[in-house]
Formats: structure tokens, sequence, C-alpha cells
């Protein structure tokens, strides 16, 4: 299992980047078996909000059982997964669905490198 974090992103006036929707309305967390079922759980549950915000930000952190077994841990795990990264949900009007932005992400992957070859 893991536990997952969806962050509601909004464009405010004067700011050349996204920021989180403030308060409790930002942000929601649930368990998944993994990243096809938590997207499947988004599409279900927060169609609405991701349609009234810029996008929404999916990231996730293994759950695991501490070393007394009686609690759990969440684990920052991307680093041992050298292809992680956030997910970028958006809606897109046209068909009416929820769908992976991979223009944000590979936007994102691009600067960095361009970045780092230019130094």
């Amino acid at each position: 299992m893991r536990r997952y974090t969806l962050v509601f992103m909004e464009q405010k006036m004067g700011m050349s980047h996204l920021t989180p929707i403030p308060g409790s309305a930002g942000e929601e967390s649930f368990d998944s078996t993994d990243d096809d079922a938590a997207l499947a759980y988004v599409c279900g549950r927060f169609m609405q909000r991701v349609q009234d915000c810029v996008r929404a930000e999916l990231s996730s952190m293994a759950i695991v059982t501490d070393a007394s077994g009686h609690g759990v841990n969440l684990v920052d795990d991307s680093l041992e997964n050298p292809h992680f990264q956030e997910t970028y949900i958006r809606y897109d009007a046209r068909s009416r669905q929820l769908e992976v932005d991979f223009v944000s992400t590979a936007t994102g992957l691009v600067s960095t490198v361009y970045r780092r070859a230019a130094k």
C-alpha cells in the first residue's frame, strides 16, 4: 500500500508559478495499492475539484510497518526509483476527462537538463 497526496494548484495574479490552494480545500490524502489505482480513485472522487483548478499534483510514499510491529510509517522512497516524478493531473475540457499532463512534466525535465548543460 502507498499513501497518496493530491495537491490542487492555482495560478495567482502576478505570480509566474502555480501555488497550492490554501487551507483544507487544497489537499487530499488517501491510500491505494499502486499508481493506476490511485489515478482511478482521483477520477472517481475528485473530478470537479481538479476541473476547478489549474492542475493537481499527485505524489506518493510507501506505507511501512514500524519496527515494533504496532504502527506504520510513511517512507519517502522516491530516491530509490530513478523514474520517479510527481504526476500532474489536469482536466481536459474537450474530452471532459482527467488526464495526466505530460507536457508540464516534460517541460520541467527539459528545463532542468538545459540548465545543467549550459553550466
